[in-house]
């Protein structure tokens, strides 16, 4: 008989995006499966949804209500300390597995007992579930789920460093995940999924990864999701102090410079000068970005003491830009 596999589903206020995810996992094919449920919300509709929901054979699903959980971070560590099983998956509230996702993850994580677990590519949707092929184009590029990196195994330095291990959807050894949830930072901010990763690499004694070219897990674009409220600083202060091998030190810096920048456009957007200021002026600021049109902004920003109206200015025609780049790929 199959060992079984649980999937972890931390979720907050969202019973019906949830009941998607949930739905996502039991159209798989995959037997025995025990889903888990992390309840952080503050009504019962989620409790009242789950009651009502009827699982078929070969499935469990156990619900953990919000009890003294009070974070992200602690609802993590209770979901993956929940688990018994061999492996385990992480899927967000919002997002799903694609059709045959999960069992395909399953199937080469098995299929590569060497590697700590598997991932595959990932399809972006809008709120409604609908494939966005202009953003999943972009995303996979962006994060190298590309051919060339496809059916093999990866370093998981790499693979976190390059931000190509996704937040969610992948399946992992449940004793590796464990201590990886366990030893998270005690204030991550909303940066969970990035000091997860990086615990994971850290305690995996530089262990790899298989990345499948099956099409695995699909990403929901969910108006008010966590990465919209994403803050870079604490990232930037969990990356630093990660203990990366010294042949990914390079790969670390570069990433470190893009948190950097990405933690001034955040700072500046929400009328934060001061701290944006303290960030350009800092020795990590790339001096290769300094005279770049983004950087000489940075630069009068912080020389200038612009106020916030005008420093927001250009992330606000950014957020334009991207919000009508969405729109023609739904259409």
């Amino acid at each position: 008989m199959p060992e079984q596999v649980s999937v972890c589903i931390p979720t907050y206020e969202r019973p019906k995006l949830l009941q998607a995810a949930i739905h996502s996992c039991l159209a798989e094919t995959y037997r025995p499966l025990h889903i888990v449920v992390g309840d952080d919300s503050r009504s019962d509709e989620t409790a009242e949804m789950l009651r009502a929901l009827s699982v078929p054979e070969g499935v469990t699903l156990d619900y953990l209500p919000r009890a003294a959980i009070t974070s992200q971070r602690e609802n993590i560590i209770r979901l993956f300390n929940h688990v018994t099983t061999p492996y385990v998956s992480l899927l967000h509230d919002d997002d799903l597995f694609a059709p045959g996702g999960l069992d395909a993850t399953i199937k080469a994580a098995h299929a590569n007992p060497s590697a700590v677990g598997a991932f595959g590519v990932q399809e972006v949707v809008d709120a409604v579930g609908t494939v966005l092929s202009a953003e999943t184009s972009h995303f996979n590029q962006t994060y190298l789920r590309t051919p060339e990196y496809l059916d093999r195994i990866q370093s998981l330095w790499f693979s976190v460093l390059s931000l190509q291990l996704p937040s969610n959807g992948y399946l992992l050894k449940t004793s590796l995940a464990k201590q990886a949830a366990t030893t998270l930072p005690p204030a991550p901010g909303s940066a969970v999924d990035v000091a997860f990763a990086l615990r994971l690499a850290e305690v995996s004694d530089d262990a790899s990864i298989f990345v499948s070219s099956a099409i695995t897990h699909r990403y929901r674009l969910t108006p008010g999701a966590e990465t919209e409220r994403l803050d870079h600083l604490p990232i930037l202060s969990i990356l630093r102090q990660s203990k990366v091998p010294g042949i990914y030190r390079d790969l670390q810096n570069r990433r470190l410079a893009i948190f950097l920048i990405a933690a001034i456009n955040e700072r500046l957007s929400r009328g934060d000068v001061k701290t944006a200021r303290e960030l350009i002026l800092s020795q990590d600021y790339p001096a290769s970005q300094r005279w770049r049109p983004m950087g000489i902004f940075h630069t009068a920003a912080a020389h200038l003491r612009l106020p916030p109206s005008i420093v927001r200015m250009p992330y606000a025609i950014s957020g334009k830009r991207r919000f009508a780049r969405r729109s023609s790929a739904k259409a």
